[in-house]
């Protein structure tokens, strides 16, 4: 019975259902004051006194209810019902017919009567599907079976919501499981489940998504059914669909997708899976993995294994249709690194409609759609919200990725890389630093960047020292900088001991010195560079007694071959430019100090303020984090830091500043 109007403080009639009833336990667990009535004959007309209306509307009434078929007996009992005071609401439970000469003395004693007819309580189970957590999502069958519901057993992942709304009546017990923990085993579940509808109970089983869709729904009916206990199916929308979607990620593309795979990835793939699915994905078609974030490097390192392309977009989207959804993007390549500070639960897509979730969408759109218009040609301004803005760009490494989005979004882009991430030139350096470090056998690690941790590795390998030095690291405290060096540390299998809460060396620094006191002296620690040296972090491990091992698997060199350095700094003095984008800390000090160089260093640090005349705007500093912010800030130019530490959301930042109304 599913209510769909307030019920609180109403005086309610049920008529086909007695006082101990599911229906009437529902109603008053709803708030009404209920007054039940089992049938239309005898006792009816003992429990209606209550209700009866004048006694002079019986005499009207008597030849009605004879044509209504009631007998001698009935008619008198409705005549002594109509002495009582007028029901809110009238619910009458299964069939209508029964009742009608009973309704038809209450209208006229009383007036119109609401009158609701609901069906008759089920016996059995129901599986549920409850959806992809939103409570909204949730079939109206579903949302009936629970509210007719004596015992709810209710999942992790289901609409929690929706069954203390709809039955505050029934006996809830969770069942929920999280990876790697099971509380309540699926064969108890299943016992709970048949106990209660053994007993004459009506029992929701209420899962997230669809009960067949990796729910073990199979398995309940199966054991149902050899029991002789009636089983009802009510489907819902799989996650494995709907949470893509909420994402902008439809698994089928005319001409791009039409097929797509649906996995659990609650355990590591084998070899003859990982196969099949690298032959799909060459298809074109969409992999999509449920309950996979555990098992993501090895499902990523396999399918390349098996032949899937680097460059196969992929996404993660977290927590769909909750308030804490977040959608994390890459390409197959990268994605232990891109993806590694995604939680459960999540679905994973795998294909080319998953670039569909990148913050350049509109770029893939048109990719995937060349032969349509992704927008019409007198597009509006704030779709280009960055139309005669001009903006430069210092980075080197995905300057291309960069200049598009900020080009899409309508600014005229000037490029002027500052630095460039090189490998050092003879890896030999590299080689001895690394054989020294693992001779000393360091107790604590520190991973600086994820780039470079990987860019490490690969000549560690190559060196053949990739065994030595996973039995020092295995044995080692490591400390990471940001969630890239995480994942680029789990991607061995390792486990890191701490990382910084806000992706700074200092605050990494701060941890360690928490965590040790004044156990650092005499600690021999390992130091991945990243190409800007952070020389005042090591020095506070130094000063609190540690030995620093340094390794520097990659530098910055100088990238301005072209003058167009010189020329930006002069541009940005002479406010001629929006904004510069910064995404590391050593291009951003680089520029600082090119314009010491040619002797502009106050003009330069001035034109990012307001200056005194009014038309003097300043010019805004774009970072992708506090790191790469750390360098301008201490020249005295305030810069931009984003929420999340990311190019897409450093250039969604300056939308916001320099978009339309915002000052020219």
């Amino acid at each position: 019975m599913l209510l769909d109007t307030s019920v609180d403080g109403v005086r309610l009639l049920l008529l086909g259902a007695d006082d101990d009833s599911r229906p009437a336990r529902r109603l008053r667990a709803a708030g009404a004051e209920v007054r039940a009535v089992a049938g239309p004959a005898g006792a009816a007309g003992a429990e209606v006194r209550a209700v009866a209306g004048p006694a002079g509307a019986a005499g009207a009434g008597s030849g009605a209810a004879a044509e209504a078929g009631e007998t001698p007996g009935d008619e008198a009992a409705a005549e002594q019902a109509l002495r009582g005071g007028a029901p809110g609401l009238v619910v009458v439970v299964g069939d209508r017919a029964p009742w009608e000469g009973l309704l038809l003395r209450l209208r006229e004693a009383h007036g119109p009567v609401p009158v609701s007819v609901v069906p008759a309580p089920g016996k059995g189970v129901s599986l549920v599907g409850g959806g992809p957590g939103a409570p909204e999502l949730m079939t109206v069958r579903g949302l009936e079976a629970v509210a007719d519901a004596d015992v709810v057993l209710l999942d992790r992942l289901a609409p929690q919501g929706v069954v203390e709304t709809q039955a505050p009546h029934a006996e809830i017990v969770r069942v929920g499981k999280w990876p790697g923990h099971h509380p309540v085993p699926q064969e108890q579940i299943q016992r709970q489940l048949l106990t209660a509808a053994s007993h004459g109970r009506r029992v929701v089983r209420l899962k997230g998504g669809d009960p067949y869709v990796f729910g073990r729904g199979g398995e309940e009916a199966a054991d149902c059914e050899s029991w002789g206990i009636p089983v009802e199916t009510i489907p819902g929308i799989t996650s494995a669909v709907a949470v893509p979607g909420a994402a902008g990620i439809p698994l089928t593309f005319r001409e791009v997708s039409r097929a797509f795979t649906v996995a659990s990835g609650h355990v590591p793939f084998d070899d003859d899976e990982l196969a099949g699915f690298a032959r799909l994905l060459g298809t074109g078609a969409t992999l999509v993995v449920l309950m996979g974030v555990s098992t993501l490097p090895q499902l990523v390192s396999g399918l390349m294994r098996a032949g899937a392309s680097p460059e196969l977009p992929i996404a993660v989207v977290e927590k769909g249709f909750s308030p804490d959804q977040r959608t994390l993007t890459g390409q197959l390549g990268s994605a232990v690194v891109d993806l590694a500070s995604a939680v459960s639960p999540a679905v994973t897509v795998i294909g080319p409609v998953a670039a569909l979730a990148a913050e350049d969408r509109e770029r893939v759109l048109g990719e995937l759609t060349p032969h349509r218009a992704v927008a019409p040609p007198d597009t509006a301004q704030n779709d280009l919200p960055l139309a005669g803005r001009r903006i430069a760009v210092t980075a080197h490494r995905r300057a291309e990725d960069q200049m598009g989005a900020l080009r899409r979004r309508g600014a005229e882009v000037l490029a002027a890389p500052s630095l460039k991430l090189v490998p050092v030139e003879q890896e030999e350096q590299v080689i001895a630093d690394t054989r020294r470090l693992l001779a000393a056998r360091p107790g604590l690690f520190v991973i600086t960047t994820g780039y470079g941790f990987k860019r490490w590795w690969e000549v560690v390998e190559a060196a053949g020292l990739s065994q030595e030095a996973l039995e020092v690291l295995s044995e080692a405290d490591l400390w990471v900088r940001g969630p890239k060096g995480r994942a680029a540390v789990r991607n061995l299998g390792l486990q890191d001991a701490g990382i910084s809460p806000d992706e700074t060396l200092p605050r990494l620094v701060d941890l360690m010195q928490e965590a040790y006191g004044r156990g650092l002296s005499g600690a021999v620690v390992g130091w991945q560079e990243n190409g800007f040296a952070d020389r005042d972090q090591r020095q506070r491990l130094a000063e609190a007694g540690a030995q620093i091992l340094t390794v520097t698997p990659h530098r910055w060199a100088d990238a301005d071959e072209t003058g167009a350095v010189p020329e930006l700094v002069r541009e940005v003095c002479a406010r001629r430019i929006d904004a510069v984008t910064f995404t590391s800390a050593a291009g951003a000090q680089a520029l600082v100090s090119a314009a010491a160089a040619l002797g502009l260093a106050e003009d330069f640090a001035a034109a990012f303020h307001p200056g005194q005349d009014a038309s003097a705007r300043a010019v805004v500093a774009a970072t992708v984090g506090p790191v790469t912010a750390q360098p301008l800030e201490e020249a005295g130019i305030p810069a931009l830091v984003p929420e999340r530490f990311r190019m897409g959301a450093m250039i969604n930042q300056l939308c916001d500043v320099l978009g339309p109304g915002q000052q020219p």
